[in-house]
Order: structure tokens, then sequence, then C-alpha cells
């Protein structure tokens, strides 16, 4: 589904959105639980695009409805996946997250498979351009999480949830001061979309702003 500026809500995908963004660098933000990768070809072919054309995939942050399929997607594109350096020893397997994530992979793994690690990434920092998106480190989360922001969208991954545009749950959350601390630093640039891991893509409503603001200083 075409949400706005060339950027695609992949459907039928199970666990986090996975978005494709078009332009003269196609890229994936995240890519699901495991098992999504054809679901992600799918639409992918359905659009007039062979995946073998994918530049890349870049991952908010390590949750395993997020990262899922990134093994497999890298294994059948041959694309370089991208993350931020806090991040990358958990996608690599190297490090488990604490609390009750390091149970999830387990927990999903008879539904929709092991969760494979891929086998090598990139670094993405906060203030980097990845094409002409701006990398902002937003850690809360997790310590690594990025939003993605170009001229007034943001792909914002588990920092927001959709709809009514409220920050990411605190059960699942590493750090819940960080997590307002980079909701502000979103909310202080132009926005027209939040396109969020979960929930559905959101025009960025003086409304539903407001209303974040004063939680953020609650």
């Amino acid at each position: 589904m075409l949400v706005t500026d060339g950027i695609h809500l992949i459907q039928e995908v199970k666990g986090a959105h996975v978005y494709l963004v078009t332009g003269s660098r196609l890229f994936l933000v995240d890519t699901g639980l495991p098992g999504q990768e054809h679901r992600i070809c799918n639409y992918l072919s359905a659009i007039g695009i062979d995946p073998s054309a994918l530049k890349g995939i870049v991952l908010t942050h390590f949750d395993v409805d997020h990262v899922g399929s990134v093994a497999a997607m890298q294994k059948l594109t041959n694309c370089p996946i991208y993350a931020h350096p806090l991040e990358i020893p958990y996608v690599l397997g190297q490090k488990d997250r604490p609390g009750i994530k390091r149970w999830l992979p387990m927990a999903i793994r008879l539904p929709y498979g092991k969760l494979i690690s891929p086998t090598e990434l990139h670094p993405l920092v906060d203030g980097e351009l990845f094409e002409d998106w701006e990398i902002i480190h937003t850690p809360g989360h997790t310590p690594g999480h990025i939003t993605l922001y170009r001229n007034g969208i943001a792909i914002v991954g588990d920092l927001f949830q959709g709809g009514e545009i409220r920050l990411a749950p605190s059960y699942f959350t590493w750090n819940a001061a960080k997590l307002k601390e980079s909701a502000q630093t979103v909310v202080e640039r132009p926005l027209r979309w939040i396109l969020p891991g979960h929930g559905p893509a959101t025009p960025a409503s003086s409304h539903w702003l407001d209303k974040l603001q004063k939680s953020l200083k609650s």
C-alpha cells in the first residue's frame, strides 16, 4: 500500500510493519517476524520491483518482530543491512536483551520459526544521512533505536504507536525517561506523517501532536 512520497507499507507481513522506500535507492525499513521474506518479496514483485533491486535494509532496532526476516532477506537479495552500533551486537546474536525480551525469540519459534542472525551489519549513527534521510538516534525503547526523518515524514519504529500517536508501552521500554527525550527530539521537527512499527500510518495532525506534547511534559 502506497502511503505517501513513494513510501509503501508492505501489507500481510506478520509482526511489525515493513516499509519500502522508493527513489534513487530502494530500501526496506524492518522485516517483521521470522518467515515473512516471501510476503515481502511477493509485494515487491506485485508492484514491479525485482527483490534483487533492493539496495539495503535499515533496522530501527532489535526486537524479534522487527528483525525476524532480515537474515532471509539478506540471503535472497544480497543487500547490506544497517543498524545503530548499539543494536548491532543484539542483531548479530552476540548479546541477549535483558528481561522478558530475551525470551521472545523462543516464544515465537513454534508459530513463526527460529530467529536467525544476519552475517554482517553496517553502522548508522545519529545525524548521518542515509540517502536523503536523516538518522536520528532515539533511545528509550531500546538503547540503539533509530528514527528515519525526511521532509516531514518520520519512520519511527517503536518510538510511537500509530493512530493516536502515543508512546511505546512502558512494559517493553528499556528507559522511559530517554524514550520521552527521544520523542521530544522528533516532535520538535516539522511533521506531516508518523510511520510507526505498530498501528496505522498516521497524518501528524496538530490535535494528536498537542496531546503527545502534553504527555511528554507530565
